[in-house]
């Protein structure tokens, strides 16, 4: 039973992955042509898209983070 917990958790991260890397893909990357019209400079949008999928990456890794520990919090008892 504590396989399937640890599965369902590594699932889950998997999903939020992808769906972070979808997100990415389909909305940072085409940002200069949605967004700003193609009016501004290259190094405007590249600065936009590049702050944005940090933030975005960054908040990530703290979510993970704290599955991660509340999984461990779960499964050891740790209190």
């Amino acid at each position: 039973m504590k396989l399937l917990g640890l599965f369902g958790m590594i699932f889950l991260m998997w999903v939020m992955i992808n769906t972070v890397s979808l997100f990415l893909i389909v909305v940072v990357a085409p940002l200069h042509i949605s967004i700003f019209h193609n009016f501004t400079d290259r190094f405007i949008t590249s600065a936009v898209q590049a702050v944005l999928a940090i933030g975005i990456v960054i908040i990530l890794i703290i979510v993970l983070s704290k599955m991660k520990s509340l999984y461990l919090k779960r499964t050891i008892d740790i209190t």
